[in-house]
């Protein structure tokens, strides 16, 4: 994790809580990530690492190679 990650990582965990009824833990694994993507921007959106820590923290875990590949689906879709 790099320097910048580390320092959103608090700011972007304290959302964890308000967002956890709304994450879509049924959804396919692009959507979710997806989802992590959208709803965890501030001024740009979270990193393959922190999309990664932040579906760990709703409950899903997946590698960051998945994730990654999850995202490659979404932008293949676009």
């Amino acid at each position: 994790m790099s320097a910048e990650e580390a320092a959103r990582l608090p700011h972007l965990l304290t959302r964890v809580d308000a967002l956890r009824d709304a994450f879509p833990g049924d959804a396919e694994a692009a959507v979710q990530a997806a989802w992590i993507r959208a709803h965890y921007a501030d001024e740009q959106p979270p990193t393959l690492n922190l999309i990664t820590l932040l579906l760990f923290e709703h409950g899903v875990h997946r590698s960051a190679d998945q994730v990654s590949q999850d995202l490659a689906i979404l932008r293949e879709e676009s």
